[in-house]
């Protein structure tokens, strides 16, 4: 098996190893702290997609014409989607005696944007044609 070792797998290897690595010694010399197992874990977890990655030629991850329109074309639809959330938000918080919290309501912005975005890039490789 060969495995590519240009830059666009080099760096990010890199970094993967020095959040293992730095989880791995904060947990030694901090037990206590929960953010050394999450470093672990995202380390880890990124070593073994950057494996993955490593493995598949250059080529097999570059996105033809038509995937960029239609990744383009949601994310403007979902970009006019959160507008939508966002004013919808603010017309309740004005006109309604309910608060709504800054922190909860940027979560389901967020949450609304990504399976937006998802949606959409789906829907439109699916659909064909533009």
């Amino acid at each position: 098996m060969k495995f590519r070792t240009d830059k666009y797998i080099l760096i990010p290897m890199s970094m993967a190893i020095g959040m293992l690595i730095t989880g791995i010694l904060l947990s030694y010399f901090m037990p206590s702290l929960f953010f050394a197992r999450i470093l672990i874990i995202v380390g880890t977890m990124l070593s073994v997609t950057g494996v993955y990655v490593a493995t598949k030629p250059i080529e097999y991850f570059m996105p033809d014409e038509r995937t960029n329109k239609n990744t383009d074309k949601a994310g403007y639809h979902a970009f006019w989607i959160m507008v939508n959330v966002v004013i919808i938000l603010n017309l309740i918080d004005m006109f309604t005696s309910v608060s709504i919290e800054y922190k909860y309501a940027g979560l389901l912005i967020f949450i609304i944007g990504i399976f937006s975005l998802y949606t959409l890039r789906w829907y439109y490789n699916k659909k064909g044609g533009l």
